[in-house]
Protein backbone atom coordinates (compact mmCIF):
# COMPACT_ATOMS: atom_id res chain seq x y z
CA UNK A 1 0.00 0.00 0.00
CA UNK A 2 1.30 3.42 -0.93
CA UNK A 3 2.11 5.95 1.79
CA UNK A 4 1.18 9.56 1.10
CA UNK A 5 3.07 12.50 2.53
CA UNK A 6 1.33 15.08 4.71
CA UNK A 7 1.47 17.56 1.82
CA UNK A 8 -0.19 15.08 -0.57
CA UNK A 9 -2.93 14.33 1.95
CA UNK A 10 -3.59 18.04 2.46
CA UNK A 11 -3.74 18.49 -1.33
CA UNK A 12 -6.31 15.67 -1.58
CA UNK A 13 -8.48 17.26 1.11
CA UNK A 14 -8.28 20.63 -0.66
CA UNK A 15 -9.31 18.95 -3.93
CA UNK A 16 -12.19 17.30 -2.09
CA UNK A 17 -13.48 20.66 -0.83
CA UNK A 18 -12.89 22.43 -4.16
CA UNK A 19 -14.87 19.86 -6.12
CA UNK A 20 -18.07 19.87 -4.09
CA UNK A 21 -17.04 17.46 -1.30
CA UNK A 22 -17.94 14.46 -3.43
CA UNK A 23 -16.58 11.33 -1.76
CA UNK A 24 -16.76 9.04 -4.83
CA UNK A 25 -15.10 11.62 -7.09
CA UNK A 26 -12.33 12.35 -4.58
CA UNK A 27 -11.66 8.65 -3.98
CA UNK A 28 -11.50 7.96 -7.72
CA UNK A 29 -9.30 10.98 -8.40
CA UNK A 30 -6.85 10.37 -5.57
CA UNK A 31 -6.85 6.58 -5.48
CA UNK A 32 -7.76 6.16 -1.81
CA UNK A 33 -10.60 4.30 -0.14
CA UNK A 34 -13.61 6.01 1.40
CA UNK A 35 -12.61 4.82 4.86
CA UNK A 36 -9.19 6.42 4.47
CA UNK A 37 -10.65 9.69 3.23
CA UNK A 38 -13.20 9.79 6.06
CA UNK A 39 -10.40 9.13 8.57
CA UNK A 40 -8.29 11.97 7.12
CA UNK A 41 -11.28 14.34 7.16
CA UNK A 42 -12.00 13.49 10.81
CA UNK A 43 -8.36 14.03 11.80
CA UNK A 44 -8.27 17.32 9.90
CA UNK A 45 -11.54 18.50 11.51
CA UNK A 46 -10.22 17.66 15.00
CA UNK A 47 -6.89 19.48 14.58
CA UNK A 48 -6.82 21.58 11.39
CA UNK A 49 -3.47 23.22 12.20
CA UNK A 50 -1.60 19.90 12.46
CA UNK A 51 -0.19 18.15 9.38
CA UNK A 52 -1.80 14.87 8.32
CA UNK A 53 1.24 12.66 8.86
CA UNK A 54 1.15 8.90 8.71
CA UNK A 55 0.51 7.37 12.11
CA UNK A 56 2.37 4.44 13.59
CA UNK A 57 0.97 0.99 12.92
CA UNK A 58 2.89 -0.52 15.82
CA UNK A 59 0.69 -1.89 18.59
CA UNK A 60 0.30 0.41 21.55
CA UNK A 61 0.53 -2.42 24.07
CA UNK A 62 2.72 -5.46 24.26
CA UNK A 63 1.66 -8.84 25.46
CA UNK A 64 2.97 -9.62 28.91
CA UNK A 65 3.91 -12.93 30.47
CA UNK A 66 0.67 -14.81 31.13
CA UNK A 67 1.75 -18.33 31.95
CA UNK A 68 1.92 -19.97 35.33
CA UNK A 69 5.29 -20.39 37.05
CA UNK A 70 4.62 -24.13 37.46
CA UNK A 71 4.39 -24.54 33.68
CA UNK A 72 7.67 -22.67 33.23
CA UNK A 73 9.34 -24.92 35.79
CA UNK A 74 8.08 -28.03 33.99
CA UNK A 75 9.14 -26.65 30.62
CA UNK A 76 12.63 -25.86 31.95
CA UNK A 77 12.91 -29.38 33.33
CA UNK A 78 11.80 -30.85 30.00
CA UNK A 79 14.26 -28.75 28.00
CA UNK A 80 17.07 -29.81 30.30
CA UNK A 81 16.12 -33.48 29.95
CA UNK A 82 15.44 -33.30 26.20
CA UNK A 83 17.39 -30.37 24.72
CA UNK A 84 16.69 -31.35 21.10
CA UNK A 85 12.90 -31.34 21.39
CA UNK A 86 10.97 -28.60 19.66
CA UNK A 87 7.76 -26.92 20.70
CA UNK A 88 5.54 -29.67 19.31
CA UNK A 89 7.05 -32.44 21.39
CA UNK A 90 7.33 -30.19 24.41
CA UNK A 91 3.65 -29.23 24.10
CA UNK A 92 2.69 -32.91 24.01
CA UNK A 93 4.85 -33.62 27.07
CA UNK A 94 3.34 -30.67 28.94
CA UNK A 95 -0.15 -31.87 27.99
CA UNK A 96 0.60 -35.17 29.71
CA UNK A 97 1.81 -33.39 32.85
CA UNK A 98 -0.69 -30.52 33.28
CA UNK A 99 -4.47 -30.26 33.37
CA UNK A 100 -4.61 -27.31 30.96
CA UNK A 101 -1.69 -27.51 28.54
CA UNK A 102 -0.51 -24.36 26.75
CA UNK A 103 -0.82 -24.00 22.99
CA UNK A 104 2.22 -24.70 20.78
CA UNK A 105 2.57 -20.97 20.01
CA UNK A 106 2.69 -20.22 23.73
CA UNK A 107 5.31 -22.92 24.25
CA UNK A 108 7.33 -21.35 21.42
CA UNK A 109 7.20 -17.93 23.13
CA UNK A 110 8.16 -19.54 26.43
CA UNK A 111 11.12 -21.29 24.79
CA UNK A 112 12.34 -18.06 23.22
CA UNK A 113 12.05 -16.35 26.59
CA UNK A 114 13.85 -19.18 28.40
CA UNK A 115 16.68 -19.21 25.84
CA UNK A 116 17.49 -15.55 26.42
CA UNK A 117 17.73 -16.02 30.17
CA UNK A 118 16.42 -18.95 32.20
CA UNK A 119 13.90 -17.63 34.75
CA UNK A 120 14.90 -20.30 37.26
CA UNK A 121 18.68 -20.40 37.30
CA UNK A 122 19.60 -17.28 35.32
CA UNK A 123 21.51 -19.22 32.64
CA UNK A 124 21.85 -17.56 29.23
CA UNK A 125 21.81 -18.81 25.67
CA UNK A 126 19.94 -22.03 26.44
CA UNK A 127 22.57 -23.14 28.97
CA UNK A 128 21.50 -23.76 32.55
CA UNK A 129 23.49 -23.22 35.72
CA UNK A 130 24.11 -26.38 37.73
CA UNK A 131 21.98 -26.70 40.86
CA UNK A 132 19.81 -23.68 40.09
CA UNK A 133 16.74 -25.64 39.06
CA UNK A 134 16.78 -28.00 42.04
CA UNK A 135 16.79 -25.08 44.46
CA UNK A 136 13.82 -23.41 42.77
CA UNK A 137 11.87 -26.69 42.61
CA UNK A 138 12.51 -27.26 46.33
CA UNK A 139 11.27 -23.74 47.07
CA UNK A 140 8.11 -24.29 45.04
CA UNK A 141 7.40 -27.60 46.79
CA UNK A 142 7.77 -25.81 50.13
CA UNK A 143 5.10 -23.32 49.02
CA UNK A 144 7.35 -20.33 48.41
CA UNK A 145 6.03 -18.44 45.35
CA UNK A 146 8.56 -18.22 42.57
CA UNK A 147 8.85 -14.82 40.88
CA UNK A 148 9.68 -15.15 37.18
CA UNK A 149 12.81 -13.18 36.34
CA UNK A 150 12.11 -11.33 33.13
CA UNK A 151 15.05 -10.54 30.87
CA UNK A 152 16.05 -6.95 31.61
CA UNK A 153 15.43 -4.32 28.97
CA UNK A 154 17.99 -1.59 28.60
CA UNK A 155 16.10 1.73 28.47
CA UNK A 156 19.07 3.47 26.82
CA UNK A 157 19.02 0.99 23.91
CA UNK A 158 15.26 1.34 23.52
CA UNK A 159 15.46 5.15 23.45
CA UNK A 160 18.38 5.01 20.98
CA UNK A 161 16.46 2.67 18.66
CA UNK A 162 13.40 4.94 18.74
CA UNK A 163 15.52 8.00 17.96
CA UNK A 164 17.25 6.22 15.07
CA UNK A 165 13.89 5.07 13.67
CA UNK A 166 12.50 8.62 13.86
CA UNK A 167 15.58 9.96 12.07
CA UNK A 168 15.23 7.35 9.30
CA UNK A 169 11.54 8.25 8.86
CA UNK A 170 12.37 11.95 8.60
CA UNK A 171 15.15 11.28 6.07
CA UNK A 172 12.83 9.09 4.01
CA UNK A 173 10.15 11.80 4.01
CA UNK A 174 12.68 14.39 2.82
CA UNK A 175 13.86 12.09 0.04
CA UNK A 176 10.26 11.40 -1.07
CA UNK A 177 9.44 15.11 -1.16
CA UNK A 178 12.62 15.85 -3.14
CA UNK A 179 11.75 13.12 -5.65
CA UNK A 180 8.23 14.51 -5.99
CA UNK A 181 9.60 17.99 -6.63
CA UNK A 182 12.06 16.76 -9.28
CA UNK A 183 9.27 14.82 -11.00
CA UNK A 184 7.04 17.90 -10.96
CA UNK A 185 9.78 20.09 -12.49
CA UNK A 186 10.91 17.55 -15.05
Amino acid sequence: MRQFTAQQRRHMLNWHVAHGASMPATCAQCGVSRATLYRWLARHAATPQKPLRAQSRQPHTRRGVAWAPEVVVRLCALTMAQPTWGRGRLTAALAAQTATPPLPATVGRMLAWIRTRCPMCGGRGGRHLPGGHEMVQDMMQAGVPMPLRLPPRDPKKTARRRAQAALRREQAAIVREAEALTRARG
